[in-house]
């Protein structure tokens, strides 16, 4: 019986809607099939089964392996669980288990209750259906956690759910698709006219889903990509990434120019729409592609890349971002500085790992002018070798600033770190070894000094002694003043 195997049937009714050029109406052809499938008794035990498949396997997966991390989790904190080299390999391979682990549990009851059907002379076509989804769904799990594996985990699950599970569900929507309509005529529909160029759906889902999927799918192949260089290789993360971005930029060109393509306009339309982008860019769109060439042109000329550290607005921060339209620093204080593109392009700003990641800094210290100077910079010279992150070449050195005053003679510690963004904590941390070194060595720092001096009209209105009362106090001051006390105490 052929239906029992297909599950589905009605395949000749299909046909009876169809027009005689061939251009019927799919949506229509879509809906009553899926009303007749629905109709019928077989079918609709097949879909419950098919409901309580998917949930068991999904349960069923999530109970084994959250007994697993318990007993991991007790494992841990009774110090019983032993770590051993290498535990990156086999956290991936655990990852991949744990992914495959419901699609598999969901194969093995599929193919179980679909024999059990078969025995019974029920019809099992959609359980046939329902395992090579679990197949594809498989499949996908394995791929994707090895790709993500070595990602962030916040990372990774972004990839997943922008890209891995929306594929999916059009991966599982095409295979029912297939049932309900010949996906070849549905492709070559015509879905609506557009400057007098009919548009077909399949175009279409090229045009719109095919280039997000597209899009999608070359920024985690550029992420991963950069993770894999940048742990296993010697090149710089920055140097990666910007040539990468590069790539990345040209092949998402690539697929919009093929997915425009699939629309097959004329070429009075293609002129017509062009010429209304230029005005629109030229106009609305002027900062926009602005950014985007000069963005591109900070990448070639390799001036600005991410991981650079730059000096921006007076605050220290590292280039996380390179985009089409901006820049994003983030500064040593955790805060996300969009900037637009040209800005790096047309001014000039601090980069500290442009060609060379070493800087120098200094810290500026005042002594009394009756310490030793050389005895101050053998001093000085030895707080800056005794510190770990200050690099030993180009050695420390200590200049005595060419001024003096208020007894004191300025020094000028001048040290090199490979760290741009520790320079304040290095300062910090140089102050505090400096005082304390100077402390022990009896070196006296400067403290500012304040006299007062009065003359002898300010003098004559400070009483000679000490007041016995009120009276006398103001016995002792102007009249004026007496006058302006008198006032203020009456109100």
């Amino acid at each position: 019986m052929p239906e029992r195997n297909c599950g589905l049937g009605m395949r000749k009714s299909h046909w009876s809607v169809m027009t005689e050029d061939g251009r019927g109406d799919q949506l229509t052809v879509i809906f009553d099939r899926a009303m007749v499938f629905l109709g019928r008794g077989e079918v609709v035990e097949q879909l419950v089964v098919l409901a309580a498949v998917l949930v068991v396997s999904r349960l069923v997966s999530r109970a084994f392996w959250w007994m697993i991390d318990c007993r991991r989790r007790r494992l841990d904190a009774a110090g019983r669980l032993v770590r051993r080299n290498g535990t990156g390999f086999v956290s991936r391979a655990l990852d991949m288990i744990r992914a495959a682990s419901a699609p598999t549990i969901g194969i093995v009851l599929a193919t179980g209750v679909k024999r059990e059907l078969e025995a019974a002379g029920r019809v099992t076509g959609l359980l046939e259906e329902l395992i090579g989804i679990f197949v594809v769904l498989l499949a996908g799990e394995i791929v994707m956690t090895a790709l993500t594996g070595g990602l962030d985990p916040d990372e990774g699950r972004r990839h997943r759910r922008r890209f891995f599970k929306p594929l999916i569900a059009i991966i599982v929507g095409l295979m029912v698709l297939n049932h309900l309509a010949d996906l070849g005529r549905l492709a070559g529909a015509t879905a609506f006219e557009a400057f007098g160029s009919p548009l077909s759906v399949g175009a279409l889902f090229v045009a719109t889903l095919g280039i997000w999927f597209w899009t999608d799918a070359i920024n985690l192949m550029n992420t991963v990509v950069v993770d894999f260089v940048t742990k296993h290789t010697n090149f710089n993360d920055g140097s990666a990434e910007a040539t990468l971005l590069l790539i990345r930029y040209a092949l998402i060109l690539m697929g919009i120019t093929y997915g425009v393509g699939q629309l097959q306009l004329d070429a009075s339309t293609v002129a017509a729409i062009t010429g209304g982008l230029s005005v629109g860019i030229g106009f609305g769109m002027r900062e926009v592609l602005g950014n985007f060439i000069s963005g591109s042109f900070l990448l070639f000329e390799r001036s600005l890349r991410p991981g650079d550290i730059v000096e921006l607005e007076g605050q220290i921060g590292t280039v996380e971002r390179l985009t089409v339209r901006s820049t994003t620093v983030r500064t040593i204080d955790n805060e996300e500085i969009v900037v637009p593109n040209q800005r790096f392009f047309t001014e000039s700003f601090k980069t500290f790992t442009g060609t060379d990641e070493k800087v120098r800094f200094n810290v500026v210290v005042m002594a009394n002018c009756e310490n030793e100077v050389e005895r101050v910079r053998a001093v000085l010279h030895e707080v800056a070798a005794s510190h770990p992150e200050i690099l030993d070449e180009p050695r420390p050195d200590t200049w005595v600033e060419d001024r003096f005053g208020n007894n004191a003679v300025s020094y000028r510690l001048n040290m090199w770190s490979s760290s741009p963004l520790a320079i304040p904590r290095l300062r910090s941390d140089v102050v505090r070894l400096v005082w304390i070194a100077f402390r022990d060595a009896d070196i006296a720092l400067v403290f500012p000094d304040m006299e007062l001096h009065f003359n002898d009209s300010a003098g004559a209105h400070l009483p000679s002694a000490s007041p016995s009362s009120v009276e006398e106090v103001m016995a002792s001051l102007s009249p004026n003043v007496v006058g302006a006390k008198e006032k203020e105490m009456s109100s």
